[in-house]
């Protein structure tokens, strides 16, 4: 006989969690009554060896006046809990993490004016302990055909309870959506259940036989028997060993075994046992290491999947194959203890985890270890690789900076953002930084972080990029080189000009033929300009430009159309006490001397000529090595004469000395 066992049989995290609630009170509370609200689990041998400890089963709180109360898996209404609380009784609230989260979204929607409708059985525990978080208030229905009317509701929220199928499920909401289409629907259906429910059907769908194991009242392993039923025609459902008759098994080849969310392990393996007693040459030998595997194919620092089954604000319960679930704390899940878990991930999702500690009902989880781990690893990677990172800066702590790259936060000495002394680091938060690991330690814990050995570096490769361009650049120009250049900065002496990677230099000389009292005269900041090299200092790879040479000598021009004796148009530009510069053509001017202004003799030059005034002269010498012009504006004019009357005697030199009287005789008749 081949036996195949689902992996999914027996407890939940959530029933496992009430009797493990049960099982602590019992040691820790050795002198006080212990009372369980309803039946902690749907087992009556369960039960039985709880009732032998000292606990006692109530069905209401009017029952008790003190003493400790645990609330069973299912969960209770808000008003239990209060009630609870205004009697001052000790309670141990064991409800399943999956129904609070749906009694939470309840909650949040009849608060927010929506009608609640939960798929379920009306009766059952779970389901009124749902209702009374919105007042008792909510639809129940159990099959499609009780789905009432619901358009009169503006708002509909539905949820259902955990141990129902997914075909009920599916079957219910779409006559809800055909109705109202914009009803809120969560499918609130357990993952352990729903994991359990597919592999019985699996298995049931492969075997002859099919042993179903759980209390008789249980209504998940009611389900699985229905499920299994529909699958395999020879479905039999016991309690315990007892309820197993050998005979009627003996026929079958392959048996398959499931066994409900509230019965446990104990349970199964003694009827494991008893089959192998009785059939011990008729079922494979490797059928009980198969379901033994099951149980313990984890270990103390195993790292392995799992899925997420629900989560609440502080905690995660995560389904990784083992006969109860996981439970990942929100201090080992995330660093941030203002964290709601239940935004953080989502039923269904499949983490990696690393198991801490397996207890004999329950197993503890870690998620951030795994990251911790890995980002250790990652680390060490990056610095041997010496690999270039992204991160943010997160937070100014004494001596430096936090970064985040993602998967870890390193930190970054104040010293290592930059070769510039940054004052205030604050500044700094949020800004986007590049860099690599310079120090790392595994054993101390120990990685510093630097964006500055980056800086540094990309700053001498742009300086050699820079030098290899401006050589190149250099070598490729020649004197007498025509360049256009933009002008780069204004100095008193002269002017810089950007000409591709390299700065030209035109001294204030070399701006004009005319004389220049500041370069801003001639060019702006920011103005192309074109330019010629007159000189390339090829050891200081400096360049010589020049602005003027790119136009004709006005002395050249002027040799070419003029010469001596030529007589001029010329405008008067300088008067000075020994003469007057006037201007033949723009930037050449020549010099009137006092003595060259008129044939008298002029004592003061301002009162003779004035400057811009236009005259009439002549030129009467040219020095064309010291580039100097010489006027003259008597020689255009002609020479006065004075006439002498004629009864006036001129004497001659051979003459008798004249008296006055020969001179000035007449004048006194």
């Amino acid at each position: 006989m081949e036996l195949i066992i689902a992996k999914t049989a027996g407890y939940c995290f959530g029933v496992n969690n009430a009797v493990d609630s049960v099982e602590k009170a019992i040691k820790e509370h050795e002198n006080t009554d212990i009372y369980t609200l309803g039946p902690i689990i749907h087992n009556k041998q369960v039960i039985d060896k709880l009732t032998k400890k000292g606990v006692k089963t109530i069905e209401d709180l009017s029952e008790i006046s003190q003493g400790i109360v645990i609330i069973r898996s299912h969960g209770v209404g808000e008003n239990i809990l209060k009630e609870a609380d205004e009697k001052d009784l000790n309670t141990i609230n064991a409800t399943c993490p999956y129904v609070k989260s749906i009694q939470q979204k309840v909650n949040q929607y009849y608060k927010n004016g929506y009608k609640i409708i939960i798929i379920g059985d009306k009766n059952h525990p779970e389901v009124k302990g749902i209702n009374g978080w919105c007042e008792n208030n909510a639809l129940v229905v159990d099959n499609k055909n009780s789905v009432p009317n619901t358009d009169k509701y503006d708002k509909i929220c539905v949820v259902a309870q955990t141990t129902i199928t997914n075909t009920l499920y599916k079957e219910i909401t779409d006559k809800i959506s055909e109705q109202n289409p914009n009803a809120v629907l969560f499918n609130t259906i357990c993952n352990a259940t729903r994991e359990r429910q597919d592999e019985t059907k699996t298995i049931a769908s492969s075997v002859d036989c099919m042993i179903i194991i759980g209390g008789y009242h249980s209504s998940n392993t009611q389900k699985l028997v229905v499920i299994s039923q529909q699958n395999c025609k020879n479905t039999i459902h016991i309690e315990t060993k007892e309820d197993l008759e050998i005979g009627s098994i003996r026929k079958y080849k392959k048996v398959g075994i499931s066994a409900g969310a509230s019965t446990p392990r104990w349970i199964i393996e003694e009827v494991i046992d008893f089959m192998e007693n009785n059939l011990e040459n008729e079922i494979e030998n490797d059928m009980k290491e198969s379901y033994e595997e099951t149980f313990n194919n984890l270990k103390k620092g195993s790292v392995v999947e799992g899925k997420v089954i629900s989560a609440s604000d502080d905690e995660i319960i995560v389904n990784v194959g083992y006969k109860t679930d996981g439970i990942i704390k929100k201090h080992e899940f995330t660093n941030n203890p203002d964290a709601d878990l239940s935004t953080l991930v989502k039923p269904q999702d499949v983490i990696e985890v690393l198991v801490l500690n397996i207890g004999q009902d329950n197993i503890e989880l870690s998620k951030i270890r795994i990251e911790e781990r890995k980002a250790k690893d990652e680390l060490e990677k990056a610095y041997q690789e010496e690999r270039v990172m992204s991160g943010r800066i997160v937070k100014v702590i004494k001596g430096g900076l936090m970064v985040d790259i993602d998967f870890s936060e390193v930190f970054m000495p104040a010293s290592q953002y930059h070769f510039k002394y940054i004052k205030d680091l604050n500044t700094l938060m949020g800004e986007e930084v590049r860099g690599k690991i310079i120090e790392f330690d595994k054993k101390k814990n120990k990685v510093i972080f630097s964006q500055r050995v980056i800086l540094e570096e990309e700053q001498n490769i742009k300086r050699e990029e820079d030098a290899k361009q401006k050589n190149e650049f250099f070598d490729s120009l020649k004197v007498g080189q025509k360049i256009d250049g933009k002008v780069k900065s204004i100095m008193k002496y002269g002017v810089f000009i950007e000409i591709g990677p390299i700065d030209g230099f035109v001294h204030i000389s070399d701006l004009s033929y005319s004389k220049v009292k500041h370069p801003s005269d001639i060019v702006k900041e920011g103005e192309i300009v074109e330019t010629v090299i007159i000189n390339l200092d090829h050891e200081n790879a400096k360049i010589k430009l020049s602005i003027k040479e790119l136009t004709e000598d006005p002395w050249t021009t002027f040799i070419k159309s003029y010469s001596k004796d030529t007589v001029v148009q010329v405008k008067i530009t300088n008067i000075l006490s020994f003469g007057a510069f006037a201007e033949i053509i723009p930037q050449v001017e020549g010099l009137i001397h006092i003595s060259e202004i008129s044939h008298d003799k002029v004592e003061n030059v301002e009162s003779v000529l004035t400057s811009g005034e236009v005259v009439e002269a002549k030129i009467i010498n040219i020095d064309k090595e010291k580039k100097k012009i010489s006027l003259s504006i008597k020689e255009t004019l002609e020479p006065q004469v004075k006439e002498i009357e004629e009864n006036v005697t001129v004497y001659k030199e051979d003459d008798a000395s004249p008296t006055l009287g020969d001179l000035f005789g007449d004048l006194f008749k």
